[in-house]
Order: structure tokens, then sequence, then C-alpha cells
């Protein structure tokens, strides 16, 4: 059961990577919570802020049927966009890959890393970072919102905390355990701020930008038609807005 053993701290250099590091102690559903991280990460290592008042934490899952690292990631990423709706919070989107956006300013990511034993999955972490109460750096202020600052008060990290993994466990076991996978999708597809047939332009790591329609996304790819026709296979980059 999904945060049934909780390991926290007042501050860490990585949840991730401490979930990683001790993998044979953490039974399934582990959850490693920091207070703040020294140096938290998320895609291709990118600095992630993590100080004191925003939610930093890791989900520990060794899965024994669903070992498909794209499922966690949608039901984590569900799981986060749905805790803020229930909280009263509007135009809460999914934006692909990996971040959770209220309006065009990005309030949480998820970072999902799967272990492999030889070719197979053995276990698989995803790590969460939600804006809460904490300060966000003058750097950031135009791309990054909190939680407090669009409600406008202070929330408790472990009711939010609470909120979060009880829907994780929800959507696991209602959707994963039970083979349900389809469904999952739909309902992750439901929240995202691009989905198919829309035309978007996303910057590569190369530096080059392309812009075409949605052919079809996953948490992993999304295809792109360019005006050519040509179908475009993206697994890496960032929508621009």
């Amino acid at each position: 059961m999904v945060g049934e053993n909780i390991v926290s701290f007042s501050k860490i250099d990585s949840t991730n990577m401490y979930a990683k590091n001790n993998l044979d102690k953490l039974p399934s559903g582990t959850v490693v919570w920091a207070l703040s991280q020294t140096s938290g990460y998320g895609r291709h290592n990118s600095f992630w802020y993590s100080n004191t008042g925003g939610l930093w934490f890791s989900i520990v899952f060794k899965p024994s049927l669903i070992r498909e690292p794209n499922e966690y990631t949608k039901v984590v990423s569900v799981a986060v966009a749905e805790t803020m709706i229930k909280m009263g919070i509007n135009s809460v989107g999914i934006k692909w890959p990996n971040d959770v956006f209220i309006g065009k300013k990005k309030v949480a990511g998820i970072l999902t890393e799967a272990i492999f034993s030889g070719i197979s999955v053995n276990a698989i972490v995803v790590g969460v970072g939600i804006n809460v109460n904490n300060e966000l750096p003058e750097e950031i202020r135009q791309i990054a919102i909190s939680l407090g600052m669009v409600i406008n008060k202070h929330i408790s990290l472990e009711m939010l905390l609470d909120k979060v993994l009880k829907r994780v466990e929800f959507l696991r076991k209602n959707y994963l355990i039970r083979g349900k996978n389809r469904y999952l999708t739909r309902r992750w597809k439901k929240y995202l701020a691009f989905a198919e047939k829309d035309e978007i332009t996303v910057s590569l790591p190369s530096g080059e930008k392309i812009t075409g329609i949605i052919n079809s996304i996953t948490p992993s790819s999304l295809c792109l038609e360019r005006e050519d026709g040509e179908i475009l296979k993206i697994n890496s980059g960032e929508i621009l807005l």
C-alpha cells in the first residue's frame, strides 16, 4: 500500500537518490519525504529548487505485474492534478512530458526512474516536487507558481501529502492492479494541457524548435505531424507556451 511506510528527513540531497540507493531495504509503496533537498533534480539532471515549504517526495514501486514506467507516471501525475482540483484550484493541467501547471505556470514536476536488474525492471521510483508554501527564486517567478500563492493561505504539507498518496493508491488499485490501463490513459489525457490534434512548438535538447500537430502522445513520447506531412517522433523536449 502506497504511504504505509514513510521515511522522512528534514534535509537530504535527493529523495529519488536515497530511494534508489536503499532499494533493498525499502518495501514497495515506501515514500521518502524531505522538507528540503540540496540536490533535487528533474529530467536531464536539471536542478530543481527544493527549499523548505515545498512538498518533495519519492514513491518506491516494486511491481510484480505492470512494469511499464509510463503507467506510474500517469498514476502519479493524475493523482497530483486531481488533488489540486479537489482543493478548488482551477486551470490545472498536465503538460507533457512530466509537469503539472496552473494556467501557464509550473506548480509541480514528476520524475520517473526505472531501476533494472539485467534487462528486467526491478523497481520504479517516482519523484514528485510540488511548490506549496516555499518562496520561489526570482529567476523562475515568471514561469512557476506555488499552491500557497494561488489560494492565498498556508497549506499543511502533511495534509497535502496524505491526499496525494491516497489518490495514488486509489488509481493504482483501480487501474493498474485491475489491468485497466487504457482507462487510466483516458483519464490522463483528460487533463493534458495539449492533446492530440493540437498544434504546438517543441524545443528539442539540441535547441531546434519544431512545430506540428500532435498525432499521438504518451508520457514518454509524442508524434508530431509537420506541415509537409512528415510524422516525427519526439522522446525528449519542452512544449513552448
